[in-house]
């Protein structure tokens, strides 16, 4: 069995492997409270009522997911 010789990475590929790991993570990170937020207003009774129609049409098409969490999260 021949030895294990890591792959060489060139510094300037393992830094831009790491900027692309941070930016997939911060995008994670703010895109998920962001989308709760959005949806929690659309569901609102201020959202205005095409925005709240749009997104029941969108919830009943997945089969109400997006309410049932929203109803489990919040109470």
């Amino acid at each position: 069995m021949p030895p294990y010789a890591p792959k060489y990475v060139r510094p300037e590929d393992a830094a831009r492997n790491r900027a692309l790991m941070i930016r997939r993570l911060i995008w994670t990170v703010v895109a998920i409270p962001l989308a709760f937020l959005f949806f929690m207003f659309s569901y609102s009774d201020q959202a205005p009522a095409t925005l709240r129609n749009a997104v029941i049409a969108f919830d009943r098409s997945l089969g109400f997911p997006i309410i049932g969490l929203l109803s489990k999260v919040l109470g």
